[in-house]
């Protein structure tokens, strides 16, 4: 995974899912003032929401699992 950083244009978060802590996971997810935290793949118009950043985190992973089928041992997030 650390061979492929350089070819990353702003890697946002890249480690292993299980060392993943609460400060990552905030800096990946969308806070909602008032309700929590909303994962990046979830329309705005859905107000679906979790109390923490990681919560959030596991539910965009979630979805991404239903769309193509891979889990998720490893987490890269990318700011385009």
């Amino acid at each position: 995974m650390k061979s492929a950083l350089p070819y990353m244009r702003q890697v946002m978060l890249a480690k292993a899912l299980t060392e993943v802590q609460e400060s990552d996971a905030r800096r990946v997810v969308m806070r909602v003032p008032g309700s929590g935290f909303q994962n990046y793949l979830r329309p705005l118009g859905g107000q679906q929401t979790k109390a923490t950043g990681i919560a959030s985190l596991i539910t965009a992973l979630q979805l991404l699992y239903k769309q193509n089928g891979f889990s998720a041992r490893y987490i890269v997030v990318e700011r385009s």
